[in-house]
């Protein structure tokens, strides 16, 4: 059954535009559309990487087609601009990505997929409406939240409902947006396979009402491709173009296979978003100098941005847990090259660190040489005391904060105007209850 929601006021709240999805996810029926279950578009829209002047959109139309995009500052689009039509085709699986430029630092936006008519006499299609905060220019407080791991067998993502009840400014998924070689016996690991897996999460109606109401940060890890890949992966180019196909990436540089990424949130913090796969040496190889994580070319960038970074909170985004030992697909198994790490921030003397990171299917806190470490997850997956039948006793023994039996994801709450700035962490459960909350000080650890 179609929505027949409309919005119908200019001045939409936040909670109100909440409670539309909600209402709307509910008028459309349980079909795998979901948002998106309007004739002419597969699934409701998302923005991604938004800047304070911009924002991409990413759209999915039911087949071949021209769309473009209206966006404005009213709930009901009323005086709406439009941007120029681009082609959804095969090429891309009918994918679409627009980049909206021109934007207002710190304001609401509101948008919509249009998909053009292919013969006279035909109206415009449009499709659902989606919102997006952008960056203040000012030090103002702001909240996000992040987590990663969605495994299709574990549909519904209604831990995604809980994130949005907390109404985020941005989302940060954190790899393994696909489980492209689960389950094992029916895996394809080909373009075609990876590009069905997308398309298997994206129907789900709480991920659609997620990216509906928020922006989102995504990055890779390994089940976009195969587990514990690294950089001689045959598939990495195909596993590569489907995610940049359904995950929008504003990349630093005209090279398309660069996934790495410096963002910001007004001028307090600083997002450094880490590609811990497609650079790695293999992690059978003996630690040593020679053996890296990221790439000589990403850790130089990193290194540089970390440096020349103002910010009063440096949050570096990693797939991969930073601290702890996790085995050698982790950065347990890159030593050499965590340490050099962890000796250029404390020698620079950069304060504000803080790494987030998840794949481990378990919430932690974790900390070391001047940096915090923050771990959450799973959104949908095996939880990790499910996977590894002994290790609670082994977590309780280090007398820190884990959840590892519950899906989970990290909401932080930024207050880069107090003296000194701060930032609260906390890791909900999908009761949106608070199961761990700290407070971090910049400069301090």
């Amino acid at each position: 059954m179609q929505s027949s929601v409309s919005l119908r006021t200019s001045d939409l709240t936040r909670r109100g535009f909440i409670r539309h999805l909600a209402l709307a996810s509910v008028l459309s029926g349980c079909a795998s559309a979901g948002l998106g279950g309007r004739a002419g578009f597969s699934f409701g829209p998302a923005a991604a990487d938004v800047t304070s002047r911009s924002a991409l959109i990413w759209l999915r139309p039911t087949g071949r087609s021209r769309v473009q995009v209206e966006y404005g500052l009213d709930a009901g689009l009323a005086g709406a601009l439009t941007t120029a039509a681009v082609e959804a085709t095969a090429e891309t699986n009918y994918t679409a990505t627009v980049n909206l430029v021109g934007l207002e630092p710190g304001r609401q936006y509101f948008y919509r997929g249009v998909r053009l008519p292919t013969e006279p006499g035909l109206e415009p299609v449009r499709g659902p409406i989606g919102r997006f905060r952008t960056p203040p220019e000012a030090a103002r407080e702001f909240r996000f939240a992040w987590s990663g791991d969605i495994e299709a067998g574990h549909q519904p993502f209604t831990l995604l409902d809980a994130v949005v009840r907390r109404d985020p400014d941005f989302f940060v998924l954190l790899g393994d947006t696909i489980y492209a070689d689960v389950p094992k016996a029916r895996a394809d690991l080909s373009l075609g396979g990876y590009r069905w897996k997308h398309r298997e999460n994206r129907a789900d109606p709480h991920l659609q009402r997620l990216l509906a109401s928020t922006a989102v940060v995504a990055i890779w890890d390994d089940h976009e491709v195969e587990n514990d890949f690294d950089g001689t992966h045959p598939g990495i180019p195909e596993g590569r173009r489907a995610f940049r196909e359904y995950w929008p990436v504003r990349t630093h540089s005209a090279d398309p296979s660069i996934l790495y990424r410096r963002l910001a949130w007004g001028p307090g913090a600083d997002f450094f978003v880490l590609d811990c796969r497609q650079y790695r040496s293999p992690k059978e190889q003996g630690d040593g100098f020679d053996k890296t994580m990221l790439g000589r070319a990403q850790k130089e960038w990193l290194e540089e941005q970390l440096r020349a970074s103002r910010a009063s909170f440096k949050f570096v985004v990693s797939s991969v847990p930073f601290l702890g030992s996790w085995g050698p697909d982790k950065w347990s198994g890159y030593a050499t090259e965590r340490a050099e790490l962890q000796r250029f921030i404390a020698t620079e003397r950069i304060g504000g660190v803080v790494f987030l990171s998840a794949d481990i299917h378990a919430a932690m806190e974790l900390e070391g040489w001047g940096v915090r470490e923050f771990i959450a997850g799973p959104i949908a997956a095996w939880p990790l005391c499910q996977l590894v039948r002994d290790i609670r006793p082994r977590l309780e023994a280090t007398g820190r904060f884990f959840i590892c039996d519950a899906f989970n994801f990290g909401l932080v709450t930024v207050r880069p105007e107090k003296s000194p700035p701060e930032a609260e962490v906390e890791i909900l459960d999908g009761a949106s209850a608070v199961r761990y909350r700290a407070v971090v000080r910049a400069g301090h650890a």
